[in-house]
């Protein structure tokens, strides 16, 4: 835990509660992320300087803030590019503006979490004429707002948070996914890739990962037609108390935002499959299945 193990030819990572791909350049090396803590940020940028590598450039898959607390402390050690889609690079510039999207507003102790208050960092948009050489990027939508994959010169997919780990679907049951009928896509899309390794961001590489694919897209189906099977006839308020017993899920202050908006966002990919409806009757929105 907390080393560089090497992967294949000059692609490496960093073994972390958040995995940062590394791959060795010319003149320092490439970081697909930038840590979940700065912490972390310090202790692989010592582990690299052991080996004379500076860092060059960090690629930002998206702007959740386990992928990039060490976004400034690189920048200011190294004088790195950091580079990012369009569609999270607002997200990096302004941190704060993350807890308010995903808690909608409501004040709790979570959203005001240390963890949540990330340094601001300015990243380029990155484009087809500043990608690094030999480098992919890779559309990954649904997790994020914009996110991306990475394949590396050595044909290593650093995927992200496209797919995540079984442990993590049957612990957290409701993981965070912005759009869910893009993230099925993604799941299919991941599943027919072809590469050296992949290597997910919070979860062991793999030679082969159509099967963690399809399980994820096994789990988020199901949450989804759970969902589906408790809309009839009851308000977002209902839906949200049977499916937190429905999946033994704990409400706690804490918690409760984070998993309104994913009921949200699973009733909005049901709409989207023109398979339910909801209207205001007596003062209450109610869901419909049509």
């Amino acid at each position: 835990m907390f080393e560089i193990s090497n992967l294949i030819g000059n692609t490496s990572y960093y073994t972390a509660y958040t995995n940062v791909g590394i791959v060795r350049t010319g003149d320092g090396v490439v970081l697909v992320d930038a840590c979940d803590h700065i912490r972390m940020a310090k202790g692989l940028s010592r582990q690299l300087e052991e080996m004379g590598l500076p860092v060059k450039t960090v690629i930002d898959t998206h702007c959740h803030v386990d992928h990039i607390c060490g976004n400034r402390f690189f920048r200011e050690k190294y004088g790195c590019r950091l580079l990012c889609t369009a569609g999270e690079q607002m997200f990096i510039a302004e941190p704060d503006l993350e807890p308010k999207f995903y808690y909608s507003g409501i004040d709790t102790d979570k959203s005001k979490n240390p963890f949540f208050m990330v340094e601001p960092s300015q990243a380029e948009v990155i484009t087809p004429e500043n990608t690094p050489e030999g480098f992919e990027i890779i559309p990954l939508p649904g997790h994020s707002f914009d996110m991306v994959g990475v394949r590396t010169p050595d044909n290593v997919v650093c995927l992200a948070d496209a797919v995540l780990s079984r442990r993590t679907w049957d612990e957290y049951k409701l993981p965070f996914y912005h759009n869910i009928n893009a993230s099925l896509k993604t799941f299919d899309a991941v599943s027919a890739m072809q590469a050296e390794w992949f290597l997910p961001s919070h979860d062991k590489p793999v030679r082969e990962i159509a099967e963690l694919a399809q399980y994820n897209k096994k789990c988020m189906l199901e949450r989804k037609e759970l969902i589906f099977s408790l809309c009839p006839e009851r308000s977002f308020e209902e839906i949200f108390i049977h499916l937190m017993e429905k999946l033994e899920l704990e409400i706690r202050n804490e918690k409760y935002p984070m998993y309104a908006i994913m009921l949200r966002n699973f009733l909005q990919s049901l709409v989207e499959d023109d398979v339910i409806f909801g209207r205001l009757e007596n003062n209450r929105f109610v869901y419909h299945v049509k």
